[in-house]
């Protein structure tokens, strides 16, 4: 069951960047701008709405990578076993409520308005977070390891519906181009 969730996990990061690399090519006039634009790069609600799915996507895709890199770090570390999950299940949560705060403050340095797909990433990050907090205190406080199987299933599909929010306005674009060019 762990390879299963090692490969899932592996799958999601690559389409992750796969996702952001898309972005990137196909709004390539844009490049520099979805990058280090500012408002004055926001001319009309199209430009929101893209701006707003590059730091999405972008702020997923980084935070998918570093909260894997620690949750690896964290397992490998000795120390004792309940106070090992407390620490791994509290930054778990603190990486959550990161990401979310990144990604707000994201859009207010940009000075864009939230898409629906910042939106749902900042409300899957907040599931996430609450979920990490129910199992930090069923397995890191009352050492009760009922709830694991629905942790580790739970995390797993938060993290595929992540992919598939910002993939969706990608994939959306990507469509649309082509009924056009057709």
């Amino acid at each position: 069951m762990l390879n299963f969730f090692t490969v899932t996990g592996c799958i999601i990061k690559s389409l992750e960047v796969l996702t952001v690399l898309f972005l990137v090519v196909t709004f390539s006039k844009h490049k520099f701008a979805l990058f280090f634009g500012g408002k004055k790069n926001l001319n009309s609600q199209s430009d929101h709405t893209l701006h707003s799915c590059f730091i999405a996507a972008l702020t997923v895709m980084v935070f998918h990578f570093v909260s894997s890199a620690l949750a690896q770090h964290i397992i490998a570390l000795e120390m004792e076993k309940m106070m090992l999950r407390q620490f791994f299940y509290f930054t778990m949560f603190s990486c959550s409520m990161a990401f979310a705060v990144t990604l707000f403050l994201l859009h207010v340095m940009r000075g864009c308005t939230f898409s629906l797909t910042a939106r749902l990433c900042i409300y899957l990050s907040i599931l996430q977070a609450m979920l990490q907090m129910l199992q930090f205190i069923m397995r890191g406080m009352l050492d009760n390891s009922m709830l694991s199987p629905f942790y580790s299933t739970t995390v797993v599909v938060l993290n595929v519906l992540s992919l598939a929010v910002v993939a969706s306005f990608p994939v959306k674009q990507f469509f649309l181009s082509r009924k056009e060019v057709a």
